[in-house]
Parts: C-alpha cells; structure tokens; sequence
C-alpha cells in the first residue's frame, strides 16, 4: 500500500499508512523522511517511491476514518474562516452532513464533541477578526461593511448614532421593522441580560404575531423612530424598564403584563417566605394560593372585590401577612403594575409569552460562552 499525505488542521504534512497517522519529524540527506506517529511513539520512513517502513510496533489499533475526519475538520476550519456565517450554524451543518454518510457511526465517534468544536471554531473565526471592544468607544466609525450586512446581504446596521449622548448600534433589517410597524396585531417582548457582554445595555427579542405567524427578532429601535408604531397591544414580561419604554413613547399601545409570569412571581414570593412546603401539604392553602393568579381573569372592576375576598379568607400560616403585602406593593392598585396592566378579561389574544421564551430557549443552547462578544451576536442567526 503507498503512502498517502495530507495535510493537518494547523497545516502541517502528515503521512497516512495502514490506518497510522504520523507527523514529520525530519528529512534525510538521502531524500527519505521520518515520521512519528500522532498516537504513539512507533516510528516510519517513507521513500521518493511512496514506500514505507514502519520501524516500531503501534500500542494502538489502526483507524481506518482517521484520514477523512481530518478532511472534515480541516474543511471544517477553511470554511469557518472563509465565510461570514455563524459559527454554530456551519458547524451544525457540517455534522448533518456527516450523519448522512453510510460510516457515519464511526466518523462521529472519531470525532470531538459538538460543543468542543463550536469552542475551536470560534476561537479560529477570532483570529480573522479585529480585537474584542471591551467599551463601546472602541468600536471603528464608520462600522465596517462586514458587519453591517446579514448573512443574506440585506443591510443589518440600523442606526449607529447618539442615544442619551452615548454611541448606540442597533442591528435589524429593514424589513423586520417594517412588518411591525405595519402590524396591528398583538406583539411581545422580552429582554435577557444574563447571556449579554457587559457593554449591552440590553439584548431585546421583540415578537409580534402576523396573519403567517412568521416570528422576527427586532432590537430597540423604538427609541429612534418615535410616533411610527401602530401596534395597539404589548405584551411584556413584568420588566418595568421595557414597560417605560411603551408608557413614555407610545401612550397608545396598551401593556400587558404574561399571565405565566405573574403566577409565577408569586409563587416564587411564596417561596420565598418559607411556605412551598404548606402548599404542597394543604389543598385549602394551595387553592387559596392559586385563586390569586386567578384575579387577573376576573372583570377589572370586579377584581378588589376578589382580593378583599381572599384577604378575608386567608389561611392562618406564618408570613401570609408578608405575601398580602407583596402583592399590595408588586400588583395592588398604586403599586408599579397596577391590576389593568395584567387583567386579561376576555382577552382572546395569547396571554402569554411562553413562546417567545422557547425561542429564546433555543438560542441559548447555541451559546457557548457565558458573555457572547459582539462579533458572535452579530453572527448568530436571527
């Protein structure tokens, strides 16, 4: 069998032989080279004629996939630093496309983990790109052009100007905005800091159901172009800055308040006070309990008569005074999110959020980093 060579993920020449993978290590005076294998320490020569001898015994099994995994992953690294796409979003396909292959099996296991490989890709597609910006006073003016379109070619970068007399980037595509603009219909939003970069004031995913029911990712450009949203509902998730945003600009779009967030608020106060353990072991408690969730289905004007009825009913545990007064501070009538914010009385429209947090859900699992760069942001597939 001849000898085959190829070439490494970090470009080196490596000779391939009998399933045995093996680095050089020097060249002969007589136009031979020796090789040490990747695995072990068993040695080769190979000769001007493709021969080889191997002097040493392997302490390993030979395998036969080893050449092409390499192929994949050198194909693997030449297209992450070739191409502008998201890192995650090739490496996913890449993987798709080697399940689709008869060997799969054995490819798959001679490989890294997913999750390993996304880590080195990324670390790979850094070394193409400007150093990080640690303060947003760092970012080049004008922005460069590779950062300013989607992965489709539409222009991304919608506004790189002055907010409150700082330099504020606001990435979305034309189109997007438009759709909601032109939307009538109820929308959502909700707004994560846990998977943001320090220097984020806040990565908003805005949602708004359509005709279609097609989704799209929308970032705070609300504050740019005031007086042009004819949204009439928003629906939020008890984030009051978000709720200040609508309440100062858009006076005309009602706020509401997800009713799961609500329940769950409480429940968590609940928890809080030490009486999950009482829940679990009393019905009575644990329907009294409910009914308070339950206030925000009642008409708007028949919801103090409600509350009064379970504060006159209330079950005698500890702290139960300190959840009425919870509530009262949280949800009562003079409190931040006063009752008409989260009635739904015959709201026939969702009364959640949860789907929007199952697609933020799902893009969470693409993150590998805890506090995503601003190149990976830009990356990442809306």
């Amino acid at each position: 069998m001849s000898a085959k060579f190829v070439e490494s993920t970090h470009g080196k020449k490596h000779l391939c032989y009998l399933g045995y993978r093996y680095f050089a290590k020097r060249k002969n005076l007589n136009g031979s080279e020796y090789w040490i294998c990747v695995k072990c320490s068993a040695t080769a020569t190979s000769y001007a004629d493709s021969s080889v001898v191997v002097r040493d015994e392997h302490t390993h099994l030979p395998d036969a996939t080893d050449r092409e995994v390499l192929e994949m992953r050198k194909n693997l690294k030449r297209k992450i630093i070739d191409e502008s796409g998201s890192v995650d979003s090739i490496v996913e396909e890449a993987y798709h496309a080697i399940h689709a292959q008869p060997q799969s099996t054995d490819l798959i296991i001679n490989l890294p983990a997913i999750r390993t490989i996304k880590n080195t890709s990324q670390k790979q597609r850094r070394k193409t790109r400007p150093p990080i910006p640690l303060k947003i006073e760092q970012f080049p003016f004008p922005l460069p052009d590779v950062y300013c379109k989607s992965t489709q070619g539409e222009w991304f970068l919608l506004y790189d100007g002055l907010l409150d007399a700082t330099r504020s980037l606001i990435f979305a595509t034309y189109n997007d905005i438009v759709s909601i603009y032109h939307s009538k219909k109820i929308g959502t939003v909700t707004g994560h800091f846990i998977h943001v970069h320090p220097f984020f004031i806040r990565y908003i995913r805005f949602m708004h159901i359509m005709t279609d029911y097609q989704h799209h990712a929308f970032l705070p450009y609300l504050a740019v172009n005031p007086n042009k949203l004819i949204l009439r509902t928003i629906t939020i998730d008890f984030e009051l800055g978000v709720s200040n945003v609508f309440t100062k600009h858009y006076p005309s779009v009602i706020v509401r308040g997800c009713l799961f967030h609500f329940g769950q608020s409480l429940f968590r106060k609940f928890v809080d006070l030490g009486l999950k353990a009482a829940y679990n072991d009393n019905e009575n408690l644990c329907i009294w309990f409910r009914s308070f969730a339950a206030l925000s289905l009642l008409p708007l004007n028949h919801m103090l008569q409600g509350l009064q009825c379970l504060t006159s009913t209330r079950p005698e545990y500890p702290n139960i005074q300190g959840f009425l007064d919870y509530y009262h501070n949280t949800y009562g009538p003079f409190s931040k999110f006063p009752p008409h914010m989260y009635n739904l009385y015959r709201n026939i429209t969702p009364r959640t959020i949860n789907y929007l947090e199952g697609r933020h859900s799902r893009m969470k699992k693409h993150v590998n980093s805890p506090h995503p760069n601003i190149f990976m942001v830009i990356d990442f597939p809306g």
